[in-house]
């Protein structure tokens, strides 16, 4: 497994338990828009300190925004860049 398939695979781990409409067994899309998939800002601040613990990497203060946590695909770049 790659470094970024291995990163996708234990972001959608953490993931998904926060995705409250997601049909359970459904595979996340990474372009999909988080919000509608049940993830509030509540669940955001949760799951940014899970990424954090995770990927023993602190997120930009200047990342931690509404775009950041719309699709896993952005989470994914935040983390790769915080992990450098």
């Amino acid at each position: 497994m790659t470094a970024a398939a291995d990163t996708t695979v234990r972001l959608l781990k953490i993931l998904r338990p926060r995705l409250r409409l997601l049909a359970a067994g459904a595979e996340i899309p990474l372009d999909a828009d988080l919000g509608r998939l049940g993830l509030d800002s509540l669940e955001s601040i949760d799951l940014l300190m899970d990424i954090e613990s995770e990927f023993g990497a602190p997120v930009p203060e200047e990342k931690i925004t509404v775009e950041t946590f719309a699709s896993a695909a952005n989470l994914l770049r935040v983390i790769e860049e915080a992990a450098g």
